[in-house]
């Protein structure tokens, strides 16, 4: 398990709290740790000696960029870097799985083909790390982690950043039993070190002992120079290769690529990125032996489980005591007497013994990182955080009383008393009094009554309440209205914390039952009501996710080219399973028993036939007979085996080894097959795509990605299709009809299937993915799926899933599943698309959650009016402006004379607007009511119009001017300032700078301006300090908080005054910030990025509510709030407009509408025991 924490190791680092030591070295320490939101990572961070070296600290910096250069499915993808602080650190995901070193130490045996898979596994990573341009220089058993999902290689420390060569003291970088021989030399290490390397990590794997350990580093360097290590217990397949990679002139030994390829193809030549998918594949298959060590949180919650009820109760109140709130208002813990915890503790000190520690009669947390990696914690912490420094003022005042003698003067009075009774009367959730808290506020609040009841009556009822609260059975013989009232107050509170843990429970539910977490998070809102509910809320109405269905039983699965059923196949029966309904269509029991591995199983595009693939066999089942149709012997498959129907009814698609061929059940002919034949006749790559007429067979060049369509039955190529799709590929399929065929890698192509020629142009842009690991063509598992009718295109590539609508190459949908996708299907409903992971189907809406309407016409500009009463609309084609009724959805009429003008600015009340001509040299302000032009105000020559805003209460209208041209920006710049209905000028004042856009901040004395200064309203002049400087801001209503939008997709929030920074920053999605509008309260806070992503942030918690929500949207995008605050509209340049709802209300009811149903009984009673049923729709 992970070490425990040092007394010098710090509780955490930044955002990351620390759990434990996994590891430590000369120069830093590796910790288990988990961020704000629960998830566990791994965190190195440099010693403090080390960090005081420059040299250790660019070598620090190197190692994060070293990593982020290797695709992730070999390493541990860095997620953070704070290079620059004191104890700098690097932030990486947490790898469930040992060290090859400590696997082999505890027993773990590596012989024959699973010693082969370890091997093909370490070189396929050592072939990505020398793709991305990387030398690692370090590679061992220690570096190797035993992932779940395959090896995976970390520590880049030394890769890229120190020659490995001996230093002025003769020291080495690097660990000295696996460094190659010319590093002792001198010389400078390059990939080959890396293979010597992997030679001995092959050996040490084999033998359990370092191929050249000797007593002294001198000992090891002789070894290394001189002695060849004997190789005979490694088995004929690698003693070969291992041989090669140990020689001692680099020169001589193979490449990460050579090893690789010898490995997977018995050396023919295949593509590297070929070779990655096939070592990947066989990675996989490699695991460390016994149980993975489970998560923090999980062992606390397991700890939780085993505890009877009494125990459980006693846990929060126990855990609550081990934290503090700091003095900047922060969380931190703090180690608690024993006998200031509750009687019958000491069962639950045992079972969480894992993370506390107990010493000198007080109890502490021996793993702070408790506080994030535990849900349930994180809900109490919740609940009573108002309530840790009242209670902490109890607990140490007690404590002093207690010391004193009781002593009449170390008693609360006055207001400290008040609130500390009304807290612990009213105000407390999780947390109960010790004996002698209560006594030292019954005494307190006695002393208040004999030194002034006639002034403190509220503070004296609040301690009968008290008092009540705490009796426990003597409240129930009390029938006065106030203990009734107490009653209700206590069942809020606990319906309250049952609500934020109903929330947190949705969240979990997402992926595995989509419709229990809408309804627990309707469930959360009606019972708390707070942020974490309603962002709980805000995620079940743009989840895209309608429902999971797991077959029961074990075997393999495949969908059917509608998704609506799913085909599963085990040892002894074939069973269809109707998706939809969630239920058994049929079941078709096999002969058996059978004693080829199972590997691969495909639904016909009618549904009325099932093919597998076994070690063995090729099989086509008639699902009506239960009978076999046809089958093929294909020995080559026991290596690997894929299989797959065409979308000719008659043939399949099988691939045995690495050859990809067809199979013609009917006829029982084979096209491109190589098993048994010349070489060259094969097709050599993954499963070819066959259209529907089944002429031809689409297939992927297995060197250069390259697209290879060949004729059938003649299988030579066709030279129509020759230079159709450009670039290294990933995909290629046929459309329903046949007509098409989409190819994709970086991009996607469109071919016609008749004439070989693009349908899309050379020049179109139709991105799938972007260049580097993530690319289609480096993926595992990749493909392209043609709705029934044409009109869409999804593709997936490991966890990403994408569609695009076909006529315009536009991405209507976007999506990332929690583990690889076997297959995707679009369902002809035109709304629906379900994915196939190992054990489950999930079914996703791809329609944008986001309702949309759009005037008739065509624009190439539209505005909001900050109350979201109005949108303005510019003609692409020169014509007059037009107004739009957004609530009723309908026109409003345009106005005269507005031909050439536009850019509409909207005071808040949607009363007045001013626009500007093209050339931005005039202002025209309009009442908006009647619409009629109001003044005309022309710009003096030479300058033009750079900001404007209204005032907050829409009398004032400000412009700012700069120089046209390329004239002086220093000088000219002016404010001027009009009486918003009449025109007249009220001021007009000269500025030192270009302001960019501007606002009017607080009370309308201030203007905001975009470069980051706050003016004067009245002088000009610049007050306080500068803030962020960015054109993509907002100011709050009442004119005190600016929130800027950061190119990083970050939010930074700025109190007016000073101006200063309101910490903490929003982390959004990585998209530029386009435009932000506060509601009308101040409460929420919305964004909207350049790509079409909005957001929405509780403003004073500090958080999203819910997730981002990407838009269906065209560019140059607005937004406001209704007047009410309870909608959000966005608008985009072509006159789309959308509406969210962001009321709680307006949500739950739409969420419910989505759900289709309330929560039944028995869902309540399992997700909320203890709280009274509510039909929550």
């Amino acid at each position: 398990m992970t070490g425990t924490l040092l007394p010098e190791d710090p509780e955490r680092l930044g955002d990351y709290w620390l759990s434990g030591r996994l590891g430590s070295g000369g120069q830093g320490v590796v910790y288990e740790a988990y961020d704000g939101q629960g998830r566990r990572v791994a965190l190195k961070v440099l010693h403090g000696d080390a960090a005081a070296d420059p040299e250790l600290r660019e070598r620090f910096g190197r190692e994060a960029a070293a990593a982020r250069r290797v695709a992730s499915f070999c390493t541990a993808p860095v997620i953070a870097a704070e290079l620059d602080g004191p104890r700098p650190y690097i932030v990486s995901e947490y790898v469930e799985g040992r060290s090859l070193r400590r696997a082999v130490q505890e027993g773990q045996v590596f012989a024959g083909d699973g010693l082969h898979r370890l091997a093909t596994a370490i070189a396929t990573a050592l072939t990505a790390i020398h793709d991305a341009g990387v030398v690692h220089r370090d590679l061992k058993p220690d570096n190797v982690l035993l992932g779940p999902d395959g090896p995976r290689v970390i520590d880049f420390g030394v890769a890229r950043t120190l020659e490995m060569s001996l230093t002025s003291t003769g020291l080495v970088a690097g660990t000295p039993t696996y460094m190659a021989p010319e590093v002792f030399t001198g010389q400078r290490a390059g990939p080959a070190a890396d293979v010597f390397a992997w030679g001995g990590i092959v050996l040490f794997a084999a033998t359990g002992e370092d191929p050249f350990r000797a007593e002294s580093l001198g000992g090891v360097m002789h070894r290394v120079l001189s002695a060849d290590p004997d190789l005979s217990v490694l088995p004929e397949s690698l003693r070969p290769l291992v041989g090669a990679a140990l020689v001692k002139e680099p020169a001589a030994r193979p490449s990460a690529r050579d090893l690789l390829m010898a490995l997977i193809s018995g050396g023919s030549r295949v593509d590297t990125a070929r070779l990655l998918a096939e070592g990947s594949r066989a990675a996989r298959a490699v695991h460390a032996e016994g149980d993975r060590e489970p998560a923090l949180g999980a062992l606390a919650e397991d700890a939780y489980d085993a505890l009877g009820p009494a125990e459980r109760d006693l846990v929060p109140q126990i855990f609550l005591r081990l934290v503090a709130v700091g003095p900047e208002g922060e969380l931190v813990t703090r180690r608690a007497a024993e006998d200031e915890l509750p009687p019958g503790s000491g069962e639950v000190l045992r079972s969480f013994a894992y993370v506390l520690s107990r010493k000198d009669g007080e109890v502490g947390l021996a793993r702070p990182a408790l506080l994030r990696a535990w849900p349930r914690l994180r809900a109490w912490l919740s609940d009573e955080w108002d309530g840790l420094p009242v209670h902490a003022e109890i607990r140490l005042r007690a404590r002093q009383w207690a010391a004193h003698g009781r002593r009449p003067a170390d008693l609360m009075q006055g207001g400290r008393l008040d609130a500390a009774v009304g807290w612990a009367a009213t105000g407390r959730r999780r947390l109960a009094l010790s004996a002698l808290e209560r006594e030292f506020l019954d005494a307190s609040a006695a002393l208040t009554r004999r030194r002034a009841r006639g002034r403190r009556l509220l503070t004296a009822a609040l301690a009968v309440l008290l008092a009540l609260s705490l009796a426990g059975g003597g409240l129930a013989a009390y029938q006065g209205s106030r203990i009734a009232e107490q009653r209700d107050q206590i069942s809020a509170q606990r319906d309250r914390a049952n609500g934020r843990e109903a929330a947190l429970r949705a969240g979990t539910l997402r992926t595995t039952d989509p419709t229990a977490a809408m309804l627990l998070s309707v469930a959360a809102w009606r019972l708390d009501g707070g942020s974490e509910a309603r962002s709980s809320l805000m995620s079940s109405l743009y989840q895209p996710e309608i429902a999971a269905f797991r077959p029961p039983g074990g075997g393999l699965r495949a969908l059917s080219r509608d998704g609506r059923t799913v085909v599963a196949v085990s040892d002894d029966e074939i069973g269809l399973y109707d998706v939809r309904n969630r239920r058994l269509a049929r079941r078709i029991p096999l002969p058996g028993p059978r004693s080829e591995p199972l590997l691969g199983v495909a639904l016909s595009p009618s549904g009325r036939s099932v093919a597998v693939i076994t070690a063995a066999r090729a099989m086509v089942w008639d699902l009506g007979t239960g009978r076999i149709r046809a089958q093929l012997a294909v020995p080559g498959a026991r290596s690997e085996g894929e299989i797959e129907f065409a979308d000719d009814e008659s043939k399949v698609v099988v691939l045995e080894d690495l050859n990809g061929f067809v199979w013609d059940f009917v006829n029982g002919r084979t096209y491109g097959r190589t098993y048994g034949r010349a070489a060259e006749s094969g097709w050599p790559g993954d499963l070819p795509a066959v259209p529907r007429s089944g002429r031809v067979a689409a297939l992927l060049d297995p060197l250069t990605g390259a697209l290879d369509v060949r004729r059938m039955p003649g299988q030579d190529r066709d030279p129509r299709f020759r230079g159709a799709c450009p670039g290294k590929l990933g995909a290629v399929a046929f459309s329903r009809d046949g007509a098409l065929m989409a190819c994709g890698g970086r991009q996607i192509t469109l071919v016609s299937a008749a004439t070989g020629r693009r349908v899309t142009d050379a020049g179109d842009d139709w991105p799938w993915a972007e260049s580097g690991a993530n690319e289609p063509a480096n993926a595992i598992d990749a493909g392209l799926r043609f709705s029934a009718d044409g009109r869409y295109l999804a593709g997936f590539a490991d966890r990403s899933i994408r569609v695009w609508r076909v006529r315009d190459h536009r991405q209507v949908f976007t999506y990332r599943a929690e583990d690889d996708v076997a297959d995707v299907r679009l369902d002809p409903d035109g709304h629906t698309l379900r994915y196939l992971l190992e054990e489950a189907v999930v079914s996703l809406d791809i329609r944008p959650r986001a309702e949309s309407a759009r005037p008739p016409g065509r624009f190439f500009r539209a505005s909001l009016s900050p109350d979201g009463r109005w949108m303005a609309t510019e003609p692409e084609e020169s014509g007059l402006l037009r107004l739009w009724d957004v609530a009723r959805r309908r026109p409003a009429g345009s106005l005269p004379g507005t031909a050439d003008w536009g850019d509409p600015v909207f005071d808040r009340t949607g009363r007045t607007m001013v626009i500007s001509d093209v050339t931005i040299d005039r202002l025209r302000a309009w009442d908006i009511a009647g619409r009629r032009p109001l003044w005309d105000y022309r710009v003096p020559h030479g300058l033009m119009v750079d900001g404007r805003a209204f005032s907050p209460d829409g009398a004032l209208f400000a412009a700012t001017l700069t120089r046209a041209g390329n004239g002086s920006r220093t000088s000219g710049n002016r404010l001027l300032e009009w009486d918003a209905r009449s025109g007249r000028l009220v001021r007009d004042v000269p500025l030192d700078r270009q302001t960019g856009s501007i606002a009017f901040g607080a009370g309308g004395r201030t203007i905001v301006c975009g470069d980051g200064r706050i003016l004067d309203a009245a002088t000009g002049r610049q007050r306080g300090n500068a803030f962020m400087p960015s054109q993509s801001f907002a100011v709050s209503p009442a004119g005190d908080k600016i929130a800027v939008g950061g190119i990083t997709g970050r939010i930074f929030l700025w109190d007016t005054k000073g101006p200063s920074p309101v910490p903490p920053a929003l982390h959004g999605t990585m998209e530029q910030i386009d435009a932000l509008a506060f509601s009308p309260r101040e409460d929420v806070l919305a964004t909207v990025s350049e790509g079409g992503t909005v957001q929405v942030w509780d403003v004073r918690a500090g958080r999203r509510l819910g997730g981002a929500v990407p838009l269906l949207a065209d560019l140059g995008l607005t937004l406001a709030f209704s007047a009410d605050g309870t909608r959000l509209y966005v608008a985009d340049q072509i006159g789309d407009l959308f509406e969210m709802p962001v009321d709680g209300e307006l949500v739950a009811r739409q969420v419910c509408a989505r759900a289709g149903r309330t929560l039944t009984r028995d869902e309540w009673a399992r997700y909320l025991p203890g709280t009274p049923y509510q039909d929550v729709c």
